[in-house]
């Protein structure tokens, strides 16, 4: 038997400032309502989640590309600490083999910063095919235009 390389690439840290609590930050993030409202990148969409949002509670994400194709990611939260931090392990699928090209584990902190709050995401990635490596690769752009919805989501439930 063949044994196969894990690629792990440098860890991936975005940072964005909210003009809002913490909490409001933190509550987009925890549950499918809000989730389906912002976590894909632009011109994506999130038709389907569940989010239970408690260490060992399902993380399961569907983004739906403009051409109708789905990309899930399948995971389970880590650890969650209200208002303060999150974490999260999937495998991320792109057809329904079962077999995911690659896993990402996903830390994600919320701080006050004195005019509202920072939040700190930072994702370690193990590939297991090598083609993945472009989607990868793509995360930082993917992440910018995914944090430009949760600012949109976050003004939404701060009203």
């Amino acid at each position: 038997m063949t044994e196969k390389t894990i690629i792990r690439p440098e860890p991936l840290v975005i940072e964005r400032h909210f003009d809002a609590p913490r909490a409001i930050v933190f509550q987009a993030w925890t549950t499918a309502e809000h989730m389906k409202n912002w976590f894909s990148p632009e011109h994506f969409t999130t038709p389907e989640a569940v989010i239970e949002c408690r260490p060992g509670g399902r993380f399961d994400i569907c983004m739906q590309a403009p051409d109708g194709q789905k990309f899930w990611n399948h995971g389970r939260f880590i650890d969650v600490v209200e208002n303060e931090s999150l974490s999260f392990e999937a495998g991320a699928h792109v057809d329904d083999s079962g077999n995911a090209p690659f896993a990402v584990r996903t830390f994600v902190t919320f701080t006050d910063d004195g005019d509202g709050s920072l939040m700190s995401v930072r994702q370690e990635y193990e590939i297991y095919d090598e083609a993945a490596k472009a989607m990868v690769g793509g995360a930082p752009e993917g992440w910018r235009t995914t944090l430009n919805k949760l600012e949109a989501e976050v003004a939404r439930i701060k009203g």
